[in-house]
């Protein structure tokens, strides 16, 4: 009787890709697939005759790249999201954790937004002929807080 132990590793039966195929699909320039690999956010492809070759999960891993940079992660917390926690660690436990910090981020930043335009239309105001006349209201303003 002949008993065979197999291990099959997933990317071993997935169609290897190029740099310009990945790109397509995952609607990227190649020169963006190229940077995340340098900032190891995605993992280095496999070479063969010194052209990329991408196994389908970089498709996927595109797609939540571009997600996280439309929500404004950085590529430093993007690839904490990729490779910041253990192993075991879900992605949704991932996104939360990541997600929560950028929303508290996005709402102290709409916050000093809401601030500065408050300022501006305050100015929109302003009748001052010399900017010193500005500078003046606004030492006495100051002052006077």
């Amino acid at each position: 009787m002949l008993i065979l132990k197999v291990n099959f590793k997933s990317s071993d039966f997935l169609t290897k890709m190029k740099i310009g195929e990945v790109a397509r699909k995952a609607r990227v320039r190649t020169s963006a697939i190229r940077f995340y690999e340098r900032a190891g956010v995605l993992p280095p492809a496999s070479r063969q005759n010194g052209q990329r070759d991408f196994a389908a999960e970089a498709e996927l891993q595109l797609a939540v790249i571009e997600f996280a940079r439309k929500v404004g992660f950085t590529i430093a917390e993007i690839k904490l999201l990729f490779h910041g926690f253990g192993s075991g660690a879900p992605a949704s436990a991932r996104w939360r954790r990541l997600a929560q910090k950028k929303y508290d981020e996005i709402d102290a930043q709409i916050a000093r937004l809401k601030g500065m335009q408050k300022l501006l239309k305050k100015s929109l105001r302003c009748n001052c002929t010399k900017l010193d006349d500005c500078g003046r209201i606004l030492l006495s303003q100051r002052e006077n807080r």
